[in-house]
C-alpha cells in the first residue's frame, strides 16, 4: 500500500464482536476481532488500539446499542482528535434501494453488506449473514433491495433447545450426519441443516421472483460452518461489512 493514501479505520459492531480493519487504496487489512464488551472499557480500547496511528477517518456500523457508540466516540476524540461517522440506514444511497416501509428500521449492519454486495456484484446477489443471528437480503438488479428474512443464529438456536426443553444438551461441535445416531450430532446437524435450508430457499425464492440465479454470499463468525452443508455454489466474504464501510469511506469501488 502507498504510505501516503489516506487510511480509514472500518469498525463493524456486532452484538457478540467487534470487527476492524484498516482500509486504503481499496484494500483492507484486516485486525483481530475482540469482545463487544471491550468498547464499554478505555483499557481494553487502548489495548487495541492505542499505538495506531491516527487514521484520516473512523467509519462505524454499530447494531450495539447507543452506549456503545458514546463510550467509542469520546474515546476516538481524546486519542485522536476525530469524531467517527456513524453510519445509518437510508432509503436509498451508494447504489442500493432499500426495500423497507421504514428504511431506517434496517439492520445498518445489513445495509452495510448490502453495499458492498451491490459494489462487488452486477447482477442479482443474495447476502447471508451468520451471526448471533442470520439475516438473508435479495438484491435485484440495480440495486434494488428486495427485502429479507431473520432467524436465530447456531448458537442461539442450540441455547434455545436447551432451555425450553427439560434433557436436552447444549451441542457444540463439529457436523457429523444429516441423520445422527445420539442427542448432540442430532442437535448439531439439525440447526446447521435448519440454517442452510434458510438460505438456500431464501436464494430459490430470489431466482424465481427475478427469472434469474443470484450469487450468494456469505459472511459472519458462522459462515464456514454453515457453508460446509450448503447445496448451493456460495462465496465467503468474511470482511463483507468492513468492504461496505471501505465504500462509504470514499475509497475506490470493490469487485
Amino acid at each position: 500500500m502507498n504510505d501516503c493514501a489516506p487510511t480509514f479505520l472500518l469498525i463493524d459492531i456486532g452484538n457478540s464482536r467487534v470487527k476492524w480493519g484498516l482500509g486504503r487504496q481499496g484494500r483492507i487489512e484486516p485486525g483481530q476481532p475482540f469482545a463487544t464488551q471491550h468498547i464499554s472499557s478505555d483499557a481494553k480500547l487502548s489495548r487495541h488500539w492505542g499505538k495506531a496511528s491516527p487514521p484520516a477517518q473512523v467509519v462505524v456500523a454499530n447494531v450495539a446499542g447507543p452506549d456503545i457508540a458514546i463510550h467509542l466516540k469520546t474515546w476516538i476524540g481524546q486519542r485522536w482528535g476525530l469524531t467517527p461517522q456513524f453510519v445509518h440506514s437510508e432509503a436509498q444511497g451508494f447504489g442500493v434501494s432499500n426495500a423497507y416501509f421504514n428504511p431506517e428500521k434496517l439492520g445498518v449492519d445489513r445495509w452495510v453488506a448490502l453495499i458492498a454486495a451491490r459494489h462487488a456484484c452486477n447482477g442479482p446477489v443474495c447476502v447471508a449473514d451468520c451471526g448471533t443471528a442470520i439475516t438473508v437480503d435479495a438484491l435485484g438488479f440495480a440495486g434494488a433491495h428486495l427485502g429479507g428474512v431473520i432467524a436465530p443464529g447456531l448458537a442461539m438456536m442450540r441455547r434455545s433447545l436447551v432451555s425450553g426443553t427439560s434433557d436436552l444438551p447444549f451441542a457444540d461441535g463439529e457436523f457429523h450426519d444429516c441423520l445422527a445416531r445420539e442427542t448432540i450430532s442430532a442437535i448439531a446437524s439439525g440447526t446447521r441443516q435448519a440454517l442452510a435450508g434458510l438460505i438456500e430457499r431464501s436464494v430459490r425464492q430470489t431466482s424465481i421472483d427475478l427469472g434469474s440465479e443470484p450469487r450468494l454470499l456469505l459472511t459472519g463468525g458462522d459462515a464456514a460452518s454453515i457453508a460446509s452443508v450448503l447445496l448451493i455454489p456460495y462465496e465467503l466474504r468474511p470482511e463483507l461489512v468492513l468492504e461496505g464501510l471501505l465504500v462509504i469511506a470514499g475509497s475506490v469501488q470493490l469487485n
